[in-house]
């Protein structure tokens, strides 16, 4: 269990990721909430391409995640996300290419 973060992962049978990002009262008020669900979904947003496709991801901020730093949550997302078997390989194009000799 994470001090930060919940991530719950079910399959939804489409070729495609689904993110649901939930802040409850507890995190804290309606500000800080959506401070936190932005940079859940931002943070998500940019690990998309690496995801593996069709399951569903839902993100569940827990109390810790109102004072953690952007850094702090996107360590919490990318430990979740490997913890969940969630990122594929980096595609071929990301990939370092070697050097080729003609």
């Amino acid at each position: 269990m994470h001090p930060l973060l919940v991530l719950r992962v079910a399959p939804n049978g489409l070729p495609h990721v689904r993110v649901g990002v939930t802040a409850g009262r507890v995190v804290g008020k309606a500000v800080v909430r959506n401070r936190v669900k932005r940079r859940l979904r931002e943070i998500t947003r940019t690990r998309l391409p690496r995801l593996r496709p069709g399951y569903d991801l839902w993100w569940i901020a827990r109390r810790r995640a109102a004072t953690a730093s952007f850094a702090e949550l996107e360590a919490a997302v990318d430990e979740l996300l490997r913890r969940a078997h969630m990122l594929a390989s980096p595609p071929n194009d990301l990939a370092p290419h070697a050097e080729r000799s003609p």
